[in-house]
């Protein structure tokens, strides 16, 4: 893949993953009872691994990656 392709790519992933974890944080979300607490904490385990994900691809340990 393109290094500026990828670059491209983990900065909307990096982006998508911030923006969710704010929504979770700040929004609506803080009021969910039940069932839905369980989907929030899906979400924000989620926004993680896109965060880290995108940092893997942003700057790819291998050099000729």
């Amino acid at each position: 893949m393109n290094l500026a392709l990828r670059r491209t790519a983990a900065s909307a992933a990096l982006a998508t993953g911030i923006g969710v974890a704010a929504w979770l944080v700040f929004g609506s979300p803080q009021s969910w009872e039940g069932t839905l607490r369980w989907l929030r904490h899906g979400l924000a385990l989620a926004s993680l691994g896109t965060i880290t994900l995108a940092a893997r691809w942003m700057f790819p340990g291998d050099p000729k990656s």
